[in-house]
């Protein structure tokens, strides 16, 4: 049975952001498009939540490489998953705190 999916402010606020950027660089379509990608991918983490490495710096988060440009970081947190932040890859990760 697949898992609950939740956001923290923080990832929803990221998601928003990501959304936002894609509707206004490429259009409502492409970002339909990611947006049901995202939607795809949370599925699969909610069926499968270890499915993805945990970070090496922090165990307790995993991280999905959602595309070239970003990636999802998740916790499992018993009943459900935790969305904690959807983070830019090209961010220097000492500048980017999780």
């Amino acid at each position: 049975m697949p898992l609950k999916i939740k956001y923290s402010l923080r990832a929803l606020g990221e998601q928003i952001h990501l959304l936002e950027y894609i509707i206004k660089n490429y259009g409502v379509n492409k970002g339909n498009e990611i947006y049901q990608r995202i939607e795809n991918t949370l599925e699969l983490i909610a069926e499968n939540p270890e499915m993805f490495p945990s970070s090496l710096k922090k165990p307790e988060l995993r991280k999905c490489v959602f595309s070239k440009q970003t990636s999802i970081y998740y916790r499992i947190k018993g009943d459900y998953i935790e969305i904690v932040s959807f983070r830019p890859n090209g961010i220097d990760p000492k500048k980017f705190k999780l």
